[in-house]
């Protein structure tokens, strides 16, 4: 190689030497100026504010509410007049139909039976006495003793005692069932709801003497907005819940709905009946529920507070590795009474979502839970 061939390529070896350390020192100085990224701040959630999905029974239903009330009640009221000798039942005591559960004196009644006796016999009297005359005026008549004339006023007067005797039985029954309405039956089975007379009490007919209630079937009187009623009909299931019994659900059914519109809400009365064999309820209670008009087995189910909308459709915020995942859902049936909602697509297990509104939440944020084993 030629020596000046030589002498340039040892400057182009040194020029590029001296431009690598030149890149070289400004990459340092550029990666000692450049400021570090720093990672998003976890947020903190309270175990309440996080909810699991649930697999479970869900139901599509219309809102009830209402007081309960007894659906067969009744007044015991004093057939007859006159003075309460026993009273023999108590409030809150069970009875039976045709119990005894008054008495009333007798002493009236009896006065009278023995009166419609005596004039019973003295009619019957009577009426054999026109019988026996009747028969011997039909032999004078045959042997023309007596005239046709003579004979049918016999039969006339045969004829009146007759009806005499049977006006007098009449009388006689009526009094004998005043007599047995002196002793006071409960009309149906149930419970004494009120005790509306006294011992020594005089009575006149029919005054009030007990309440009774039947707490064998209650029922619900609520109020149905009209454009719900297409969906009810007699027969539907109704489910319930009743103030004092959390954690119990009580089952029943439509009996009844009302045939024209409340004037001025436009809302119909719709009334359910619920059994209720081991007398727990009371009338008086309040009951919140819905009636059923479709049901899954088995779904998974979210409260609808958890659930977010957005442009592109409904989406949860999950819980996923410690990190907020959104995750879009779809929906099935809805609960409004109860609040909740199924998830057919986007949860298919016991997931972990966030509950309610948080605010601005974003996806990729670290997560930890108050109280959780770090």
């Amino acid at each position: 190689m030629k020596p000046r061939t030589k002498r340039i390529a040892a400057l182009a070896t040194a020029a590029g030497v001296a431009l690598f350390a030149t890149a070289l020192a400004f990459t340092g100085a550029a990666r000692s100026n450049a400021k570090p990224v720093a990672a998003p701040a976890p947020i903190e959630l309270a175990p309440a504010d996080l909810v699991t999905a649930e697999r479970r029974e869900l139901k599509r239903a219309i809102p009830l509410t209402g007081s309960l009330q007894a659906r067969n009640q009744t007044v015991v009221k004093a057939k007859v007049a006159g003075e309460i000798r026993e009273l023999l039942v108590r409030e809150g005591e069970p009875v039976r139909a045709g119990q005894v559960v008054a008495r009333i004196d007798a002493t009236e009644a009896e006065s009278r039976v023995a009166e419609k006796v005596a004039d019973l016999e003295a009619a019957r009297a009577q009426a054999e006495l026109a019988e026996k005359n009747r028969a011997n005026q039909e032999k004078l008549l045959a042997q023309g003793f007596i005239s046709q004339n003579a004979f049918d006023s016999t039969l006339s007067n045969v004829t009146v005692s007759q009806a005499r005797q049977r006006a007098a039985a009449a009388q006689l029954a009526l009094a004998r069932k005043a007599l047995e309405d002196t002793i006071v039956r409960a009309p149906i089975a149930g419970v004494v709801a009120q005790r509306l007379a006294q011992p020594g009490e005089r009575v006149a007919v029919d005054g009030k003497i007990l309440t009774l209630v039947d707490l064998a079937e209650l029922e619900v009187e609520a109020a149905v907005p009209a454009g719900d009623i297409p969906a009810i009909r007699v027969g539907q299931e109704v489910t319930f819940t009743v103030e004092g019994f959390e954690g119990r659900t009580f089952t029943g059914r439509i009996d009844r709905i009302a045939p024209a519109a409340i004037g001025g809400s436009r809302s119909i009365l719709v009334y359910a009946v619920l059994p209720n064999r081991d007398g727990a309820l009371r009338a008086g209670m309040f009951a919140k529920g819905g009636v059923t008009l479709d049901k899954r087995a088995a779904a998974w189910v979210l409260p609808l507070d958890a659930i977010h909308e957005g442009p592109e459709g409904a989406y949860v915020y999950r819980l996923a590795e410690g990190t907020l995942a959104r995750v879009p859902v779809g929906l099935g049936l809805r609960d409004e009474a109860e609040g909740t909602v199924e998830v057919v697509a986007g949860i298919d297990g016991p997931a972990e979502v966030v509950k309610a509104s948080l605010g601005a939440l974003r996806e990729g944020v670290p997560v930890r839970v108050a109280g959780a084993a770090r």
